[in-house]
């Protein structure tokens, strides 16, 4: 229990193979939730790239697991992060589920922008599937915690996603209720493109 003056949440670097295992297991419960609204989000990449040597940050409350996030290589950013002039960076985040609490989805969200914002970064990506109930519902929630949609694209794989942006800011709030570890989220090299 967090004592007063001190935050309820963390953000943690996700290392050993049992964190590794629970954010997977996240990641699966969030899936089949969503798949109950009707909501394809498939949780087979996310997983692979919980439980393989990918950067991966959990958000933990009160030392329990409330949220994750992966970091794409900076290397393989996708080819609609190309119009968006700046630097940036991509990652995966386990969805939050329309209905019900998105208090993690709104703390990784600021979290993430005031970060990348602190790093020089001026974009995190994100992309989800896209099919009209995807868009219908959970897009709606994403706008609302300041994910910016992109018109749907096809990937090399032909999966059709929608391309997510949101604009790197600072955001002091995060830093009150959030504390990280100075390793919470090493930042692939990128540059400006």
């Amino acid at each position: 229990m967090a004592t007063v003056g001190t935050p309820a949440y963390a953000m943690l670097p996700v290392r050993t193979g049992a964190a590794r295992a629970e954010a997977a297991a996240l990641a699966q419960e969030t899936t089949r939730r969503l798949a109950e609204q009707g909501i394809d989000h498939p949780a087979d990449q996310l997983v692979a790239l919980i439980r393989s040597q990918a950067t991966v940050t959990g958000l933990y409350d009160d030392g329990e697991l409330a949220g994750c996030l992966v970091v794409h290589p900076g290397a393989d950013l996708p080819h609609w992060s190309h119009g968006c002039p700046g630097p940036g960076i991509w990652v995966s985040l386990v969805p939050p589920v329309p209905g019900h609490d998105d208090q993690a989805a709104r703390l990784l969200t600021l979290w993430l922008a005031d970060h990348a914002a602190q790093h020089g970064l001026e974009w995190v990506w994100w992309e989800v599937p896209s099919d009209s109930q995807t868009r219908a519902t959970l897009l709606a929630l994403l706008r609302d915690l300041g994910w910016e949609d992109l018109p749907p694209v096809r990937r090399a794989d032909g999966e059709r996603i929608t391309p997510l942006r949101l604009r790197a800011e600072p955001r002091p709030a995060p830093t009150v209720a959030i504390s990280a570890a100075d390793d919470a989220l090493p930042l692939p090299e990128v540059s400006a493109r």
